[in-house]
């Protein structure tokens, strides 16, 4: 069995709440709509890395970020709300980079949506 296999690394959805107003505007703008993570559809994800040192010392933490979604589904601007150390924050922000969603619809228009989401970094056990 790989180490990656036998790490635990938890993806935690987050709840947020769902803005009404919502505009066409392209990836540079602000988004108007701000969605649950669980109202996405993930298309394409890739987990952290754990990182080795972390994982020997059996560390455990967690990086909170927040992302937009645009209208092609890529992630754009992803940024830390919040992390019980620094310890995970770039692979955390390496890995939502290149996740990718299923876009965010208005009235038959794409349209970019702010998000966030947790993940949780378990070392083995």
């Amino acid at each position: 069995m790989s180490l990656f296999s036998s790490r635990k690394i938890a993806v935690s959805l987050s709840l947020a709440a769902l803005s009404v107003a919502a505009v066409s505007a392209s990836a540079d703008e602000v988004p108007s709509m701000y969605l649950s993570s669980k109202q996405l559809k993930v298309v394409e994800q890739v987990s952290p890395a754990y990182p080795r040192f972390a994982d020997m010392a059996g560390v455990d933490g967690y990086v909170m970020l927040e992302f937009t979604v645009a209208p092609d589904g890529s992630v754009t601007a992803p940024a830390i709300a919040e992390s019980s150390s620094g310890h995970f924050d770039e692979s955390a922000l390496n890995a939502i980079s290149r996740w990718q969603f299923e876009p965010v619809m208005d009235n038959g228009v794409a349209v970019p949506v702010r998000t966030n989401m947790k993940f949780s970094f378990v070392p083995r056990s």
